[in-house]
């Protein structure tokens, strides 16, 4: 009988060591640069200005498991905190642009990724084992919030705009390389580079103040809020309800580094 339970716990101990081998848990923080920009945001007439809602640091949790050798499945969660895309048009003309007024925007995008993906990474031998990680984002609690500040001689306005709702999806690639402390821990580097668009579904003044002094609580709903919708052929504006506008999708393309650590459970 004892025989018996030491081989059972030896057996145990074998398939512990195995599943040691196979999960895997990574955490590390990110930059990317937005490598598309949107067009649309802002246009005074006579020139068009772009604006990078890639740009972003991140913070990324992967945890995964090896099939095999070299093929393993991999869930991946990933929190994008948006960089502000500045943009200073000049008054367009008149008395306005004479007097001096000026006009500042900033935009910036951030989200919540869920990426769920396949990674292959063959084992060369030594310290270091390349791998490529293919994916799909499944984006959530999305925003764009937009900055803006206005000085002219009839006033100084410093607002943010937020748009919110909705479910973005692309795809992500990403190829680094891990390299191994010991047998337990290893620290990796990759260069990614996600590819989705977002459109909003709705809007918002988060803040109006005008020469320092809140404006939100005088506006109307149809001042305040906006709906994207795919048609407004018999929308009729009313003070109680919002605003509509044609529903657009946003670039949030990024090319990016993400480093970190990662652990062989």
């Amino acid at each position: 009988m004892k025989k018996l339970f030491g081989l059972l716990f030896a057996l145990l101990l074998a398939g512990s060591a195995l599943a040691q081998q196979k999960i895997y848990v990574s955490l590390g923080p990110g930059i990317g640069f937005g490598t598309a920009s949107s067009y649309d945001f802002y246009q005074d007439g006579e020139k068009v200005y772009p604006v990078a809602l890639g740009k972003a640091v991140g913070a990324n949790l992967h945890a995964g498991f090896f099939l095999n050798d070299f093929i393993a499945i991999d869930l991946g969660v990933s929190y994008k905190i948006g960089l502000n895309t500045k943009i200073e048009p000049p008054v367009a003309s008149g008395d306005m642009k004479s007097s001096g007024s000026t006009l500042t925007l900033k935009y910036k995008g951030s989200m919540l990724q869920l990426i769920p993906g396949v990674v292959v990474s063959p084992d060369l031998g030594g310290n270091l084992r390349p791998y490529a990680r293919v994916g799909l984002i499944i984006a959530v609690m999305n925003s764009i919030t937009t900055g803006i500040d206005s000085k002219s001689t009839w006033g100084n306005v410093t607002a943010t705009m937020k748009y919110s709702g909705g479910v973005a999806l692309g795809g992500s690639l990403a190829l680094g390389a891990d390299f191994a402390l010991n047998d337990l821990l290893s620290i990796y580097a990759e260069i990614f580079y996600d590819a989705l668009s977002y459109a909003p579904k709705k809007g918002e003044f988060k803040k109006y103040e005008l020469n320092g002094v809140d404006q939100l609580g005088d506006m109307t709903v149809n001042d305040k809020k906006v709906e994207f919708v795919k048609d407004i052929t018999d929308f009729v504006a009313s003070d109680d309800n919002p605003d509509q506008q044609l529903k657009n999708s946003y670039p949030f393309n990024s090319l990016g580094l993400n480093i970190g650590v990662k652990i062989k459970l």
